[in-house]
């Protein structure tokens, strides 16, 4: 009798499993949100719960994408902050909303060549990756005014992306002697020579511009870069904590933070400033970095687990041993040209920084 009712039981149960496991096949090939979500609802113990959370996921995103608009990918970026479709959507967003500027300015241009769009529809066009297209605007604009220091310096990064290295020193030695004091110039400058492996360059043009304007967020946040280059991560610090105390919203400066304090090999700082990048609004530019922070703050949070620490540091917030490191002091004023060319990977194996540094000639 007993072993009867345990074989019914047994019978129930597998053919309860095989029911469940068809509701998910059914509610997922119909790609239908309203069915996976009610799925969810009806069996949250299930195991293939993640599994249907993640189709629901793919199913928003590709009902956001299918839009040709840039309406429903904006909303899903809002919505669904922390979704791992959620960088697809902001590149996909960004490119939609780059095209959508330089079908407007090229329509613009054409009735009205005025200088400082087409610079600007040039610097879209080699955003876009048209770089050849992005070069002609350029020269066109070159040739109207010889004298326009940001078509020089647009010119210069598009023969950097073009491997012309000579030819791009020339551009951007040009803009810096026909602009010497404009900030513009300056702050394209320092990015240059960040690209092309030159820190004390770089880093002499944009402390000219923070001599000048000790508040321009966008020095500050170029000079912090630098300083991760080369591997100054205090220095890098103080320039971040900087930037989050004059522009409080500036969201990719969490970022930074967490990859210096793990470079310092404080884990447990690393991650809480990682945290708060996860956690705040994004946008569309954001994309790359939501990527290679939450590549970083995984590879922190498994060390933690597994008491491994980075870099000396046990990095396990319920550890009291763990002792961050000191926040950095300011670097001074003048720092030494001595860096060299010394560029460092900013790929996720290298801290989970951004871009990748280039060396130039």
């Amino acid at each position: 009798m007993t072993r009867a009712l345990c074989t019914s039981l047994c019978a129930l149960l597998v053919v309860g499993c095989a029911s469940v496991e068809s509701q998910y096949r059914k509610a997922v090939q119909s790609r239908n949100e309203d069915r996976i979500r009610r799925f969810i609802h009806r069996h949250p113990e299930s195991p293939l719960i993640r599994a249907a959370a993640a189709a629901l996921d793919t199913v928003r995103f590709e009902r956001a994408a299918a839009d040709t608009g840039v309406a429903s990918l904006q909303r899903f970026v809002q919505m669904y902050p922390t979704s791992a479709l959620a960088p697809n959507a902001s590149l996909l967003l960004a490119e939609r909303l780059r095209d959508r500027e330089i079908a407007r300015l090229k329509a613009q241009t054409a009735s009205d060549p005025e200088p400082a769009q087409m610079v600007r529809l040039a610097d879209l066009l080699r955003l876009k990756g048209d770089l050849v297209v992005a070069d002609s605007v350029y020269r066109v604009v070159i040739e109207r005014d010889p004298n326009n220091a940001a078509a020089h310096t647009g010119l210069a990064v598009t023969y950097l992306d073009r491997g012309m290295i000579d030819a791009a020193d020339l551009e951007i030695e040009t803009a810096q002697r026909l602009a010497p004091d404009d900030p513009n110039v300056l702050l394209a400058a320092g990015e240059y020579y960040r690209l092309v492996g030159r820190p004390d360059l770089a880093i002499s043009a944009l402390q000219r511009v923070l001599n000048a304007q000790p508040d321009n967020v966008t020095a500050r946040m170029r000079l912090g870069l630098i300083y991760l280059d080369i591997g100054k991560n205090k220095s890098a610090v103080w320039e971040f904590l900087k930037v989050r105390e004059l522009d409080p919203k500036n969201v990719p400066a969490l970022y930074y933070l967490g990859v210096a304090y793990a470079d310092q090999g404080d884990g447990v700082t690393a991650m809480r400033h990682l945290e708060n990048y996860l956690n705040s609004p994004h946008t569309a530019e954001d994309a790359d970095l939501l990527a290679k922070a939450r590549l970083l703050y995984d590879r922190l949070k498994s060390e933690a687990r597994a008491g491994q620490g980075v870099g000396g540091v046990i990095a396990d917030p319920n550890n009291p041993a763990a002792t961050p490191a000191p926040q950095g002091s300011p670097p001074p004023r003048r720092p030494p040209s001595a860096h060299g060319k010394q560029p460092t990977g900013l790929g996720p194996a290298g801290g989970g920084r951004g871009g990748l540094i280039r060396k130039g000639g």
